[in-house]
């Protein structure tokens, strides 16, 4: 069955984007992270209801999964969604030890893996947010040809439904209706 497209807000986004099954994912990567500086059209992840691989460190996460992502309300938001969709986008996100501060960030497009020679994205915990607020996300094209595309993840809503101060922030600099894929 194919999935439906709806239009949520982000400023109740702690009610919608919710975990819907236990799973043992760590505390530090529980809640809903706002994107904040990506240049795509897409604006907060979380990864809850996704299964944490303890023994590899690894979080498997398909973009295209139901209320798993948003995306703005827009042409390029709507050629974004569609994309992921079609191509089953995925990220395997694979920390580097067991502090989970460092991540390599594998993109997976119809379950085939792109090559870190071709890109190489890392997810790096702020050395001054120790429980998981805000990461570093960098991008490196073609073994450092260019580095476009990174941006700051910021948590916006806490593992306990809590809005952080980071959600004023986002709400003040994106439109507030986004588009989600739907839970059938």
């Amino acid at each position: 069955m194919p999935e439906s497209i709806e239009k949520k807000q982000l400023n109740n986004i702690a009610t919608w984007m919710i975990p819907i099954k236990q799973t043992n994912l760590p505390s530090v990567l529980k809640g809903v992270f706002f994107m904040d500086g990506n240049p795509l059209p897409d604006t907060c992840i979380t990864m809850y209801n996704l299964e944490w691989n303890t023994q590899k460190r690894t979080l498997i996460l398909p973009v295209f999964a139901p209320l798993q992502w948003t995306f703005h309300n827009s042409i390029a938001g709507w050629i974004l969604l569609h994309f992921i969709k079609c191509f089953k986008i995925t990220y395997k996100i694979q920390f580097k030890d067991e502090t989970l501060q460092e991540a390599q960030i594998i993109p997976f497009l119809l379950g085939i893996g792109i090559s870190t020679s071709i890109v190489s994205l890392t997810m790096s915990q702020d050395k001054n947010s120790p429980n998981g607020d805000i990461w570093h996300r960098k991008n490196v094209w073609f073994g450092g040809f260019s580095r476009a595309g990174g941006y700051t993840l910021c948590k916006v809503v806490t593992e306990d439904g809590r809005y952080t101060p980071a959600f004023n922030n986002m709400l003040a600099r994106v439109q507030n209706e986004c588009l989600v894929i739907a839970r059938n």
